[in-house]
């Protein structure tokens, strides 16, 4: 199985995303939803070969993937409500209920060491890389806890008041350590610092990139997100119809699995933003865990090379003279040496110029010496000549004896002026 999912019916899921299938791993006949509703899951090791389950009344169950057997190995006594949070630290078992009564059980199932840590609580994670665990809820601030000392570590501050000055409630539904930096992933109903739509955040997931999350609501939709621009998601996934309760993200590919109310298992590639699997499983999901070695990665990397090969062979077989198709093998006769080349090359010839292409150069070039002599500049004398044999002497001559008459009265005005 490549997704081991839980409902809120109580059903063990396991789903093969190479088929598209699922399968009940439990008997559904004898499951009661108020009491064995499945509440928290996590991997029990690193190989991943069993998941610890943790059910409505409180009981703590071990199954085990190889032999496909559940056994009931506790049950969280103290406090009051469901088990909100898990967390495995080498051979112990950390537990937190609605209260805020956390404990951590050894493998004999034996109480270790015990405290509280506020009422409301609606999460409880732990963190991979030191022995500290994360809790928040209603009007329960986000804390981190030491395991082996039970001392608290750090506690976060709400946001200031509004423009009406009223303190903002403190709704906190999922958070945890991001790995490789000194970080905390909160997700709030009211998510104050970077604004998903106006719906309560349900659940976030980490993803193949440190820098990158998901996030996703009570109406269906979920969001990529880069840590480092804070502002807006890099994209949103749609499909889902209600709630998302659930996501969980590949460690090393970009796939990430999601369930909700709707009770589809939906597979989402981040690169490519689109939903590659989709498998109905029959009752409201509430966890989903999904394994690092899936049955479908074997296939993408079986395709990929066969893209590989099948491009080499459309350029056939490499020879230290280039590329050569597979079928010339055997056929010397389509094969030209090198040296042959130039022998077999056809001289080119200069194209000559045709008789009517003559005629049209000879005629622009007569227009040409035909406009030149039309624009030949005729000497003075020559024209006073042609103006004195014509009648028409006088009216050629009235426009100089105006350019007299103006010439007599520039020197009359000249005259008076000196006298003045």
């Amino acid at each position: 199985m490549d997704c081991y999912i839980g409902a809120t019916t109580g059903t063990f899921k396991g789903a093969l995303l190479k088929d598209n299938t699922f399968e009940n791993l439990n008997k559904v006949s004898t499951l009661d939803p108020k009491s064995d509703e499945i509440t928290s899951m996590i991997w029990n090791d690193d190989q991943q070969t069993e998941i610890l389950i943790a059910r409505m009344n409180r009981d703590l169950q071990l199954y085990d993937i190889e032999q496909n057997e559940q056994v009931s190995i506790l049950t969280v006594t103290g406090g009051t409500g469901p088990i909100k949070g898990l967390h495995k630290l080498d051979e112990k078992i950390v537990t937190c209920v609605e209260s805020g009564e956390l404990q951590v059980w050894n493998d004999k199932s034996e109480t270790v060491s015990e405290w509280k840590c506020g009422p409301g609580v609606a999460v409880m994670r732990g963190s991979d890389e030191k022995p500290e665990i994360v809790t928040g809820g209603m009007k329960n601030l986000l804390k981190t806890w030491n395991l082996e000392t039970g001392q608290q570590v750090w506690s976060a501050k709400n946001v200031p008041p509004d423009m009406l000055g009223l303190e903002i409630p403190i709704m906190i539904t999922d958070a945890r350590f991001i790995p490789g930096e000194n970080t905390i992933l909160e997700a709030t109903k009211l998510h104050e610092k970077i604004v998903f739509m106006e719906n309560p955040i349900m659940c976030t997931s980490l993803t193949n990139k440190t820098n990158q999350i998901l996030a996703a609501n009570s109406i269906g939709e979920m969001g990529l997100f880069d840590l480092r621009s804070k502002v807006h998601p890099m994209c949103k996934f749609k499909g889902q119809a209600g709630s998302i309760r659930s996501i969980s993200g590949h460690p090393t590919m970009p796939l990430a699995a999601s369930v909700g109310i709707d009770r589809f298992l939906r597979v989402h590639d981040l690169q490519t933003r689109k939903m590659v699997h989709k498998i109905y499983c029959k009752a409201r999901l509430n966890r989903v865990l999904l394994r690092n070695e899936l049955s479908i990665l074997n296939d993408r990397k079986s395709a990929a090379k066969k893209e590989i090969d099948e491009d080499e062979g459309e350029y056939g077989k490499m020879t230290k003279d280039g590329y050569r198709a597979e079928d010339s093998e055997g056929d010397d006769d389509d094969v030209i040496e090198e040296d042959d080349v130039w022998d077999v090359m056809e001289p080119v010839n200069k194209k000559k110029k045709m008789s009517h292409d003559v005629e049209i150069v000879e005629e622009v070039e007569n227009q040409k010496a035909s406009s030149k002599r039309k624009r030949k500049v005729v000497p003075e004398e020559e024209i006073k000549e042609e103006v004195e044999s014509d009648d028409d002497v006088e009216e050629i001559q009235k426009p100089s004896a105006k350019k007299a008459l103006k010439q007599t009265g520039k020197k009359a005005l000249k005259k008076k002026a000196k006298k003045v």
